[in-house]
């Protein structure tokens, strides 16, 4: 099956669509077209989901399929457009590659957030990162963390970025976190204004265990790929991993990953008049 998804508010997504889709019917006879969010992955699971969209609306479906990631081919429709990395044209062009699943894809990490409050445990996933926030009208926060049981810092400040080497060119990156190629298995760890000048941005291997937790009257929400907020409190503790199955994303087959760095952040370099 292959599931065509947007959002169905806006008129320029549905118009492609609505091109899209016969074309696709051409190739593949299973097709589910989503324009409200209402597919059930528990009860059909695609192979394909072409994304028309934004990078937020490939957060948000990679969230939606949880354990059970597909290959996710995105449709630009935002301004960005960095995990997006089709335009419509370049979709019709190689459609017939892109349903065989004959595009070069690559793979990349999820995280896996477990929260302990009162005894209950509740488990959310993030494509591109885990944030610990003061409140905007609160003081300066302190965010402790360990790695596989072993104490590592505590950070005083704004708060604290937990970002996938895919995440590590958003908020992170905002933060003054490096940039780690996608197919890094690492978790970079990400100070927002921290009060201590020696405290720097860490990468970790991803297959440890981190756990967070907060002081005490400190007032601070946990955000998960800029959509899923939860306030905690300091009986709170955090523990983030690597999620089991990572996310799968279709990219341009005459496009590398350096290519979208250049693109996206004008890396490219700048013409010199000569001098007479």
């Amino acid at each position: 099956m292959i599931l065509l998804v947007g959002d169905g508010k806006r008129v320029d997504v549905v118009h492609a669509i609505a091109q899209v889709e016969p074309l696709v019917r051409e190739y593949a006879r299973d097709v589910v077209v989503d324009l409200d969010g209402g597919h059930n992955f528990k009860r059909k699971l695609p192979k394909l989901v072409i994304n028309f969209g934004g990078d937020g609306s490939i957060l948000h479906i990679a969230r939606r399929l949880g354990e059970k990631q597909v290959p996710i081919l995105g449709v630009n429709f935002g301004k960005f457009g960095f995990l997006a990395e089709f335009e419509l044209p370049d979709l019709l062009v190689r459609l017939k590659e892109a349903l065989a699943l004959k595009l070069p894809m690559r793979k990349s990490l999820m995280l896996q957030a477990a929260i302990e409050r009162a005894g209950k445990r509740t488990v959310r996933s993030a494509v591109n990162d885990v944030v610990f926030q003061r409140a905007p009208d609160g003081r300066m926060s302190t965010v402790h963390v360990a790695h596989d049981g072993a104490e590592l810092a505590a950070y005083v400040g704004d708060g604290l970025v937990v970002a996938t080497p895919l995440g590590s060119t958003a908020h992170n990156l905002s933060a003054g976190g490096p940039i780690l190629h996608p197919e890094m298995d690492a978790i970079v760890l990400t100070p927002i204004c921290a009060h201590t000048l020696s405290i720097r941005p860490l990468a970790l291997p991803a297959g440890g265990a981190l756990k967070f937790w907060v002081e005490p009257g400190d007032a601070i929400t946990l955000t998960l790929d800029g959509m899923d907020t939860v306030e905690l409190s300091g009986k709170d503790v955090v523990e983030v991993r690597r999620a089991k199955q990572p996310i799968t994303l279709v990219a341009h087959p005459s496009r590398s990953y350096f290519d979208a760095l250049r693109l996206k952040f004008g890396w490219t370099a700048r013409s010199v008049v000569p001098r007479r």
